[in-house]
């Protein structure tokens, strides 16, 4: 089976973008992913997530387009529902919708809490999936405890049948369990290949509850990518603190590679609050842990050395790659990355 590419856009500017996004459907790339955030701790723009890819949309022709994820507190599951619908409207059909259970550095201000997060996820995924499939004659009702909706429906359109696949970006076992029960696939944030099968074993716990099979997930692995010339390709040495900063905020991955110390609370993807001091903050601790840790959440290296890793992510059930370039990406780079490691995974 041939593997599934995804590019996972940066942050930057809207031309940006654009750029970037045409550039990796033109080289052998199958989906799109933007994150969807309110605040980040860094300079750069911060793109309101459906509005760019309704953009992206008009500019691209068969890539697969979407979130890595919208959460589920700052927007009711009806109004993400209708924006999913429209975006695969106005795609021909291309969308997909990640859900996930938020952060705090997009909740505390504005004055949000993340209050049964898990209750929240597991009534959105069933609110989302119903109204996806409500008809005007067979109109969706949900009572839960969090979200309630009676007799919904949404006329958007008629030609396109299939409703955009659900994605969660689920971190924890309980949440990846509950992707196994409801969603269409699972994109995580930040692993290893040492502690991915791990958490490949959380979605089939969630699955093994339905009747459904591993095999009915799109599964995603994360992959931060770097290809090098040579062991001493100066690149390398530029891109720790930013591995060390996705490893700091998801610390569970940086506890399973071996990392004792402790993180500080305020600088953990869920509790962080974006504010003047943050910024240095994740730069200090991320300095602290060495690239033999680091590096084991990417793939560094030649062309071959890249595959060997991606596939032994395949051979742990990774269906679909979301591939983040560490650093700047150049035209020649992405035309590199297609004939040297797409084409050659999808040929042999």
């Amino acid at each position: 089976m041939k593997s599934k590419f995804g590019y996972s856009i940066s942050w930057s500017s809207f031309e940006e973008i654009i750029s970037k996004a045409t550039l990796a459907e033109k080289f052998g790339f199958n989906s799109i992913w933007y994150h969807d955030h309110l605040m980040i701790p860094s300079d750069a723009p911060v793109l309101e997530s459906f509005s760019l890819l309704t953009a992206l949309a008009g500019r691209t022709n068969h890539c697969a387009i979407g979130q890595s994820v919208v959460d589920t507190s700052r927007r009711h599951p009806a109004t993400i529902a209708h924006s999913a619908l429209t975006l695969n409207h106005i795609s021909n059909g291309r969308a997909f919708v990640g859900l996930g259970t938020g952060e705090a550095m997009n909740l505390t201000p504005l004055e949000l809490s993340m209050e049964k997060p898990l209750r929240r996820l597991r009534e959105s995924l069933h609110v989302v999936k119903g109204i996806f499939s409500a008809k005007k004659e067979s109109p969706f009702s949900f009572s839960g405890e969090i979200f309630s909706v009676k007799d919904i429906f949404l006329k958007v359109d008629d030609k396109i049948t299939s409703p955009p696949p659900i994605y969660v970006g689920a971190g924890g076992p309980k949440t990846r369990e509950i992707t196994g029960e409801l969603a269409d696939g699972w994109v995580p944030y930040v692993h290893s290949l040492s502690n991915y099968s791990k958490l490949v074993k959380d979605i089939r716990n969630g699955v093994e509850k339905t009747k459904r099979k591993i095999s009915d997930l799109d599964l995603v692995a994360n992959v931060p990518i770097l290809v090098t010339n040579n062991e001493d390709d100066a690149r390398r040495k530029k891109i720790g603190r930013s591995l060390a900063i996705r490893l700091l905020l998801e610390g569970n991955t940086l506890k399973d590679l071996g990392w004792d110390q402790k993180i500080p609370e305020e600088i953990l993807q869920s509790q962080m609050i974006v504010d003047k001091s943050v910024s240095k903050k994740l730069e200090e601790e991320a300095d602290k842990i060495p690239s033999e840790i680091t590096e084991q959440i990417a793939a560094i290296g030649t062309p071959s050395q890249i595959i060997e890793i991606l596939e032994k992510y395949k051979k742990i059930g990774a269906d679909h790659f979301l591939i983040k370039f560490l650093g700047q990406v150049t035209n020649d780079e992405f035309r590199r990355f297609d004939s040297e490691i797409i084409q050659v995974m999808n040929n042999t």
